[in-house]
């Protein structure tokens, strides 16, 4: 029988709790015998990535493991797998001066 396998590929950007839930599927991954693998670059990893080319598969592909995630869920912005570093432009985001209110239906 094949063994299954998850791969997670990230777009970037900062989303808050990402690194917890790569952990917990990292994690529930090892607990079901799937291998977990997490896709650098973002998409460039599926377009790009040559699976009989082992300098592409470094490259490309982070095996994901209980040492390696154990400690993500404890710093911001994904761990692995985002696409390109974040750099800002503004070194501050702008003031809303005013705020709406929406009435719900």
């Amino acid at each position: 029988m094949v063994r299954k396998r998850i791969g997670i590929l990230t777009g970037g950007g900062d989303v808050p709790g990402l690194n917890a839930v790569i952990k917990s599927v990292t994690y529930r991954g090892s607990e079901n015998d799937i291998e977990v693998v997490g896709l650098r670059r973002g998409w460039e990893a599926l377009t790009h990535l040559n699976l009989e080319d082992p300098t592409s598969r470094s490259h490309y592909i982070i095996p994901l493991n209980r040492e390696n995630t154990r400690t993500i869920d404890r710093r911001g912005g994904p761990c692995c797998t985002q696409a390109a570093p974040i750099r800002p432009k503004c070194k501050s985001c702008p003031i809303i001066s005013s705020a709406r209110t929406f009435q719900s239906p």
